[in-house]
């Protein structure tokens, strides 16, 4: 090959790089900076890797996907799966369907049609309060499966509707307090985390009935756990691997700030340990030998937009071809293209990583792996009695369980 073709074939490069980069109104509209993510803490000290989460079990391993989030109630365990379906488990082990918010889909890349329930507790009344990414905030009785529509994602708050609820965390008096990640759908998640923070932290008042915004710009807004007195709320920050806190009482109160930073890995939902502190899940690692793809591009905006525009462009041909010709092809292409499952996927080590916070924000210890089978959890949850712990994940096939009394917890 010639020197005269590999320039002209650079400078072809050079010219679609540069309308890619910056002709005006390509898809999507945010705006691109630079910023910095505290560098992971050293494993080490509280933070040393151990076997612990080997001594976890899988349980209903192929009976169901995506368990993102858990609740027990007299013995049994109650989550949302992909899909839509919010399922009881029973003590024998049977499945039981006992609501959904949105319609029957033909497969999880129509998760936009039948929804998907993220973040559940049970409220005081014993009622099972529910946050889908794609409908809204529901209550369940879950004995008698009547479902109350709380909040709507159709609903517009402060100029724009909620778009990815996420996780959900209520007080004594009925206060919701909740997690909208992103300006963009779930699917769409790659655009929050490579563009800008547009994650809200927002409140819904039982008494009014209206929801408000207490925090703004948070980079994918996840996780949501109060504190024992309800005097501060925690949020995750997943994009900055960070806890972000908001103050309900006291002097610094309607304020917030950093909570923990640096962590280990990306953190998605927060728990109690029922002991005044908080139970964290760092659903992928991130650490000095493994960093994530937004250590290396928070820095680099051009390079964030230059993928996002090619992503995005993809996205819509593909949505035009399939609002023509609806097929399976079309919708799964459709769903990966922006998800972020695709880009967890190729990650080297996926063992998941729990650290247990005390009621200040200091480490008291961590979970680990030594063979990496417990991967993308998503959440910590203590039952009742203080026997187990249960791992919910977005995409595994079933649940994790361990044993309280061997996580070592302080």
């Amino acid at each position: 090959m010639g020197i005269s073709v590999v320039f002209r074939i650079a400078i072809d490069i050079l010219v679609v790089t540069a309308i890619i980069l910056f002709l005006p109104g390509i898809p999507p509209r945010v705006k691109f900076e630079p910023y910095d993510i505290t560098p992971p803490l050293s494993l080490e000290g509280p933070l040393s890797q151990n076997a612990k989460l080997d001594l976890a079990e899988f349980l209903y391993e192929g009976k169901f996907t995506g368990p993102e989030s858990i609740a027990t109630r007299k013995g049994e365990i109650y989550t949302g799966l992909i899909g839509g379906d919010i399922v009881r488990i029973k003590r024998n082990g049977e499945i039981q369907v006992i609501a959904r918010f949105g319609k029957r889909c033909e497969g999880k890349w129509q998760e936009s049609i039948c929804g998907r329930p993220l973040g559940m507790r049970f409220d005081s009344n014993g009622k099972l309060v529910v946050s889908d990414a794609y409908y809204g905030i529901y209550r369940v009785d879950v004995d008698t499966e009547v479902v109350e529509e709380l909040v709507s994602s159709k609903d517009v708050v402060d100029g724009r509707p909620m778009m990815t609820l996420n996780d959900l965390d209520i007080a004594k008096d009925g206060t919701i307090y909740f997690s909208d990640s992103s300006h963009v759908s779930l699917q769409n998640s790659m655009i929050e985390f490579l563009g800008e923070p547009t994650g809200r932290l927002l409140k819904y008042d039982p008494k009014t009935k209206k929801v408000s915004v207490l925090l703004r710009n948070i980079h994918f807004a996840n996780g949501v756990q109060l504190s024992k007195n309800e005097d501060f709320v925690l949020v995750s920050e997943t994009c900055r691997s960070r806890l972000i806190r908001y103050h309900l009482r006291g002097d610094k109160m309607g304020e917030n700030d950093t909570f923990i930073d640096g962590l280990p890995g990306a953190p998605d939902n927060i728990r109690s340990d029922e002991n005044g502190g908080f139970l964290i899940a760092l659903s992928v690692p991130r650490t000095e030998k493994q960093v994530l793809f937004m250590d290396i591009l928070s820095s680099y905006p051009l390079t964030r937009k230059f993928i996002l525009r090619i992503t995005t462009v993809i996205h819509s041909t593909i949505s035009f071809f399939d609002s023509i010709f609806p097929n399976e092809y079309t919708g799964r292409a459709k769903y990966y293209i922006n998800h972020l499952e695709p880009a967890a996927s190729i990650i080297p080590d996926k063992a998941s990583i729990i650290v247990q916070l005390d009621g200040n924000g200091r480490i008291k210890t961590s979970l680990h792996n030594s063979v990496g089978r417990v991967q993308f959890t998503s959440e910590v949850t203590l039952d009742e009695a203080g026997i187990f712990a249960y791992l919910g994940s977005p995409y595994n096939h079933g649940i994790w369980r361990i044993r309280v009394k061997d996580m070592g917890l302080k």
